[in-house]
């Protein structure tokens, strides 16, 4: 049975971040967190989002904004070590409270802007942006990858507001992504290590992932992205709000 909800949180996290950009951590590793009850969760997550993400970036990667990318990048590496002390520092269950928090809180911003009828002001594509605002989001991402295998949120909230259409964030999350997971996998070998079963375990979930992948492809355009949404943060309530109770 726990191989079995591995296996289906795995292809239902890469359904999502096919269709979205992001996604597959947030639903991840609540999901590996309660069935493995170990932080080796954490680890396989990053290794499963580390090859998906880069596999969905050599697909789009043409449409990737290298610009804004730069500096994205000079912030996360600031982030990767102070990631991994908070990593090293909390116990699994402060660890679990925290994303489960972060999960519900997340959930409930984004349902909050959906339900708003009031268009978000966007940034211009240049005028606004600049190098130090860059360089902070990079610096929450990489912090909350190698803490949390989680980057995607913070990024997601800021280009969400920019110009950039649905394809160039997409590509700005995945080539972000390939370098924070690498980051953060670097830096958890060194300074925690990474099992054997860990890469076993991230091996045989992979193929499911990649299965996962296509199959948001597929149904990506044929249900409206409203519904999608709604239905990715229900699940994301419930995925948050179960962790609290399995505490």
């Amino acid at each position: 049975m726990a191989w079995m909800y591995l296996l289906l949180a795995t292809f239902f996290a890469s359904v999502v971040q096919s269709a979205t950009g992001f996604g597959f951590a947030l639903i991840a590793v609540p999901f590996f967190l309660i069935v493995l009850n170990s932080s080796d969760a954490i680890q396989v997550v990053i290794i499963i989002t580390l090859i998906t993400s880069t596999i969905h970036w050599l697909i789009i990667r043409k449409m990737t904004p290298v610009v804004w990318l730069k500096w994205l990048i000079i912030g996360s590496i600031m982030g990767f070590p102070v990631g991994v002390l908070i990593f090293m520092q909390l116990e699994l269950e402060v660890l679990k409270i925290m994303i489960a928090v972060l999960i519900i809180l997340i959930s409930l911003h984004n349902g909050w802007s959906l339900l708003r009828k009031k268009p978000v002001n966007k940034l211009t594509e240049f005028q606004d942006v600049n190098p130090l605002t860059l360089t902070g989001v990079g610096f929450t991402s990489g912090l909350m990858a190698s803490s949390m295998a989680m980057p995607g949120p913070p990024l997601m909230l800021y280009l969400s507001r920019t110009v950039l259409d649905k394809n160039q964030i997409r590509a700005a999350m995945f080539a972000f992504f390939i370098f924070s997971y690498s980051g953060a996998l670097i830096m958890q070998s060194i300074f925690i290590g990474v099992e054997r079963h860990t890469w076993e375990m991230a091996g045989i979930l992979t193929p499911f992932a990649v299965v996962g992948i296509i199959a948001g492809q597929l149904i990506s355009g044929k249900i409206s992205e409203n519904h999608f949404r709604a239905l990715v943060l229900i699940i994301l309530i419930l995925t948050g709000s179960i962790m609290l109770l399995n505490i």
